[in-house]
């Protein structure tokens, strides 16, 4: 297990326009049986809010499974770059939004040394209109042990 600082841009393209944030945190990155599996936590630097997550990157499938938690709820992704997958988003209103998730990119490079990236990039659709194009790009800095 490696404790990582966690540095996460994401963007958003959506018809009313972009929005983009930044996310500092920390976290952990286990290699696994199935290839790595990320946990941190993370603060938004314009407002403060926090989120975390998980991720796992599947190695032989080269797709990623993610699940996100924050005050406002939570969502899990599958996203496979081969097929279009299935989420539900939680509704303020105790009702579920199914949505489907069109994959375009699930990419990582984590060496065992210096800094590590993994790029996810989907979109999610109701039925077959976009709602939203999305990207995540994280940096993974791990900290130095004492040796």
């Amino acid at each position: 297990m490696d404790k990582v600082q966690v540095l996460a841009r994401s963007r958003s393209d959506f018809a009313g326009g972009v929005d983009e944030l930044t996310f500092r945190g920390t976290g952990t990155l286990d290699k696994t049986e199935y290839g790595y599996q990320l946990r941190y936590t993370a603060q938004n630097e314009a407002d403060g809010s926090g989120v975390a997550s998980e991720i796992r990157l599947e190695t032989a499938q080269r797709r990623a499974v993610v699940i996100s938690e924050s005050k406002d709820g939570g969502y899990g992704l599958l996203l496979d770059p081969r097929r279009t997958t299935v989420t539900q988003i939680a509704g303020g209103d105790g009702g579920a939004l199914t949505l489907h998730v069109e994959t375009k990119e699930v990419s990582w490079h984590l060496p065992r040394r210096g800094e590590g990236h993994i790029t996810l990039a989907y979109t999610l659709l109701l039925g077959t209109q976009a709602l939203s194009a999305l990207r995540l790009e994280l940096t993974l800095t791990k900290e130095e042990r004492d040796v």
